[in-house]
């Protein structure tokens, strides 16, 4: 097999063990280890919010290694003095990049920055990836190496799985947040889709394929991409994850809506495709 289709199927494979039914708020940072991981060895995975207004930065490692707490206390204390270091969105157009992108070896060893926080753990490189996340708070994840520095066909792919954890963090919280809107097919019926699109929806918010809804529906394939494309016409969206956090989002506003009407929690009653709407209480 060519090594662009060998790529090409890792990351494929990677990516659906990524979107797989169980993403939520308490999963996503292991899923973005496991995903990164996968595609590019490092000896450490991390992920970081550092809060614009407070500067106080938060983080999440894949492993303890000895040594980890100090080494973190010494990048919180130089990381500002550092464009690869800041956590600064705009660095390299946004892009991926890696320490070693902005210094060689040598001029790396000379840093403060490298001689408390990566010499003591061993490390030669630290690769960043931005995840725009919105709500204010800066997102980055990182991979650190003990071995050779990061390559550009790592960056690359990095670069290429970067929508992804953006797409995928805002998935996550959007379905921990809907936790308590219950989701339905007869929800989207209501607000506009037509019963089939609305069974293909169902099930996209559930994490199925198009071969899995296919077969749930008992359509076939081709029946199931045009439902989809119809979905994404209405909510001006082009793929999958964009259209699955706009339906639990329509779900979490519905359920608002319904609360706000009753002034309590919701007790819903839906008609059958083939029965009448059941009687006012």
């Amino acid at each position: 097999m060519p090594q662009r289709s060998r790529r090409s199927h890792r990351l494929h494979a990677a990516l659906a063990e990524f979107y797989a039914p169980g993403l939520a708020g308490d999963t996503f940072v292991n899923r973005a280890f496991t995903l990164t991981s996968r595609l590019v060895p490092s000896a450490l995975n991390s992920h970081g919010i550092i809060d614009p207004k407070s500067g106080v930065l938060t983080a999440n490692f894949d492993s303890t290694p000895p040594g980890l707490a100090d080494a973190f206390a010494a990048f919180g204390r130089h990381m500002a003095k550092y464009a690869p270091f800041r956590f600064d969105p705009a660095v390299n157009g946004g892009e991926p990049f890696s320490a070693r992108d902005f210094y060689s070896g040598p001029a790396f060893r000379d840093l403060d920055i490298y001689q408390e926080v990566y010499r003591p753990m061993r490390l030669v490189d630290h690769c960043f990836v931005h995840v725009p996340a919105g709500g204010g708070a800066t997102v980055f994840v990182g991979l650190l190496r003990d071995g050779r520095p990061f390559d550009r066909g790592e960056k690359e792919l990095l670069a290429l799985i970067q929508p992804h954890l953006s797409h995928g963090r805002r998935m996550a919280f959007a379905i921990t947040a809907a936790e308590n809107a219950p989701l339905s097919p007869e929800l989207f019926a209501g607000v506009g889709f037509t019963p089939r699109e609305s069974d293909v929806l169902y099930w996209l918010t559930q994490g199925k394929s198009n071969d899995a809804i296919a077969k749930i529906l008992r359509l076939r394939a081709d029946s199931v991409s045009r439902h989809l494309q119809n979905i994404y016409d209405k909510f001006g969206v082009e793929q999958r994850v964009a259209a699955t956090i706009h339906a639990i989002d329509l779900a979490r506003k519905v359920h608002a809506e319904a609360i706000a009407r009753q002034g309590g929690d919701v007790l819903l009653t839906v008609a059958t495709r083939r029965g009448r709407p059941p009687p006012s209480a």
